[in-house]
């Protein structure tokens, strides 16, 4: 961005109306966003993609992507200043009011600001099956001298015929423990389920070990299974928010965004889910492909006329560690070894994960697709053909008792693929 921008400064271009953005100018918050103010409220700019899907109303439009400070509205009016290259003058376009992707009744108040999608809809311009290089957002006059500038994120299709998976992580934050062995296993048993690209977020060196971050940068550099993405948490503005939790949920929620954003083109369906979790094929469904083919033509009721679905979320049950563990596999495979499970699922709307379908999602959330366009609602996926496995403790203590837990070993049969593959990267490291 830097680079550009002032290779660019010299040429002056525009200036008596939206004139070109200087770096100078730009006022950077926080390393990763830039600050804007629209009126009373304060917009925080992380990034910008080019969204030209065929079910997305207002498309071609360019999706900037942040947070907002008003949760509730109203918004004052704003403008998107869009540059091409080789052009000396940009398009300029109303903006859309921000969708907030957050419910009030989760939290909000104080000083923290909200996940917003902020909307520049290309159709009535000139150049609108051009892909802008840099896009910036004015507010109070289409002409203004811009404080911000993002560049244009658009990764070209390059799709085979079959279906392709992505997984979006949050930040990674472990400062105390060596996750080298669990990330690995994990990490190959998401490759054995269908995914081709892991997206990470990197929020500082200090929030892993150092031999934990070799493992990843492993992946990311040598691999390419993983992308890690730099990220800082904004805290709130003026001031940080007095919720740390909520704090961190709200920027849970940009980067899961700006992951599906980043992967809506080259692949079908993102998966939102920690590294604690697995989205598990049963039954007769070995991998997320054959199991999604089957989905897609088995989830439509004759009384909904459901052509497709924007999601297949899958029911969440616990595998506790103070269960007893096989010792059948090695000792540094800890889903292998964590065979037990509480007795029942949870019901189909706490704690589910869900596959989204990157040609009707535009917002997604931890746990649903929270908004999407031309599709049915999420299926609830039966459980005789998916779970989401969560290794961690269950938060109703009593169910590590009753009912009965069970034997759940699905997973061993990629046992043997897994621990080939991991001894395989382990000799790498």
């Amino acid at each position: 961005m830097e680079q550009l921008l002032q290779a660019n400064k010299q040429h002056n271009w525009s200036p008596g109306c939206a004139p070109y953005p200087l770096y100078d100018n730009l006022h950077l918050e926080q390393t990763y966003f830039q600050f804007v103010q629209g009126g009373n409220d304060t917009y925080h700019l992380y990034s910008a993609h080019y969204d030209n899907r065929k079910a997305v109303a207002n498309a071609p439009r360019v999706v900037v992507l942040g947070m907002v400070s008003n949760i509730l509205g109203p918004y004052s009016d704003g403008y998107c200043q869009l540059w091409y290259e080789h052009s000396d003058r940009p398009d300029i376009v109303p903006m859309l009011a921000p969708e907030i992707v957050w419910y009030k009744e989760w939290g909000h108040g104080g000083t923290h600001v909200y996940p917003a999608l902020m909307t520049c809809p290309l159709l009535k311009s000139p150049r609108r099956y051009r892909v802008p290089q840099l896009v910036s957002i004015v507010f109070g006059e289409p002409c203004a001298k811009a404080n911000n500038a993002l560049l244009v994120g658009y990764e070209a299709p390059q799709r085979n015929r079959s279906t392709r998976f992505a997984v979006c992580v949050k930040d990674l934050e472990f400062p105390k423990e060596d996750r080298s062995d669990r990330f690995v296993e994990w990490l190959e048993l998401m490759r054995l389920l269908g995914a081709e690209r892991v997206t990470a977020y990197n929020t500082g060196a200090d929030k892993l070990m150092p031999n934990t971050w070799r493992t990843l940068n492993f992946y990311a550099q040598q691999d390419g299974l993983l992308q890690l993405r730099d990220y800082k948490l904004l805290e709130g503005h003026p001031l940080p928010g007095d919720n740390f939790w909520l704090l961190r949920c709200l920027n849970e929620v940009l980067m899961y965004l700006d992951c599906l954003y980043r992967s809506m083109y080259n692949f079908d369906y993102v998966g939102v889910f920690d590294v604690d979790e697995v989205i598990m094929p049963l039954g007769k469904f070995h991998n997320w492909h054959t199991l999604l083919e089957h989905l897609e033509q088995n989830s439509s009721l004759s009384t909904d006329n459901c052509k497709a679905r924007t999601s297949y979320c899958f029911r969440n049950v616990y595998f506790s560690k103070e269960l007893p563990e096989d010792e059948t596999p090695p000792a540094n495979f800890y889903m292998l070894r964590h065979v037990r499970r509480v007795a029942q699922h949870l019901d189909t709307v706490s704690a589910i994960k869900c596959l989204h379908s990157t040609a009707y999602s535009t917002a997604v959330h931890n746990h649903f697709t929270f908004y999407w366009e031309e599709a049915c609602g999420p299926f609830d996926v039966p459980t005789a053909i998916g779970q989401m496995q969560h290794y961690r403790e269950p938060d109703i203590k009593e169910t590590l008792t009753l009912p009965t837990p069970v034997r759940d070993d699905n997973i061993w049969r990629f046992k043997d693929h897994l621990i080939s593959r991991a001894h395989a990267i382990h000799r790498l490291l």
